[in-house]
């Protein structure tokens, strides 16, 4: 009796460590599983070199959260902080990175804004210039002017085949007029109204082979006026 009862007492003790021995196990499984799901790598992709580590470092504090509990809102309005970003995509890469795709907006013209030089991009954003370099051929744009107003104005012209390599600066007046000067040193007086038909007409006047005045004006309706002052 006395044998069967220390028997007993052996394999309730073996019981007890191997109930025991199987918990810990569990439990770093558990922990492994879910080690694994934490983000640790984060790529940006799309810009240049040192704007896609710059983002990727800002975003270094939502590594080791679980990959299933990141709000992306979180990244988009990370993103917007950036006005040169124009379109983004962002994706969860399981099962622990995130990649981020995001395109610069197109750099269209420049400007002046309280004496400090802006690039405006093709997402209707006034961007300033310390970040990007090669913009010194682009048109500089004068006057008081919305961004989406003059991007709208860019639409026009690139529907009438105008040459925008060809334009060296463009002025939006209070008026709510615009005139056009080529490098070239053609000075473009537009209308009020119906622009992408003055630009269609002032396209086929200036590819004509015996063009050479250096004013076209076409501020009254149904009126052209052609000059060399």
């Amino acid at each position: 009796m006395h044998q069967y009862t220390d028997k007993k007492k052996s394999y309730l003790f073996l019981f007890l460590i191997l109930f025991f021995l199987s918990s810990i196990n569990s439990q770093i499984f558990i922990e492994k599983k879910e080690s694994l799901y934490n983000l640790n790598s984060i790529e940006v992709v799309g810009l240049n070199k040192q704007i896609n580590i710059e983002i990727e470092q800002n975003l270094n504090f939502i590594k080791n959260t679980n990959i299933f509990f990141i709000d992306k809102g979180i990244i988009k309005d990370h993103i917007k902080k950036y006005n040169f970003i124009e379109k983004y995509n962002i994706f969860k890469i399981y099962p622990s990175k995130i990649l981020l795709e995001l395109q610069q907006a197109e750099f269209l013209a420049q400007t002046i804004i309280n004496n400090k030089l802006y690039l405006i991009g093709s997402n209707n954003k006034f961007i300033e210039v310390e970040r990007f370099d090669n913009y010194e051929n682009l048109p500089i744009v004068y006057g008081k002017f919305e961004a989406k107003k003059f991007t709208s104005f860019i639409k026009i012209l690139y529907q009438s085949d105008f040459n925008y390599k060809n334009i060296g600066e463009i002025f939006f007046y209070p008026s709510g007029r615009i005139d056009i000067e080529t490098k070239d040193k053609l000075i473009i007086k537009l209308p009020k109204q119906n622009l992408k038909q003055a630009l269609t007409l002032v396209n086929k006047l200036i590819n004509r082979k015996n063009f050479k005045n250096n004013l076209i004006d076409l501020r009254v309706s149904n009126q052209l006026i052609l000059s060399n002052e």
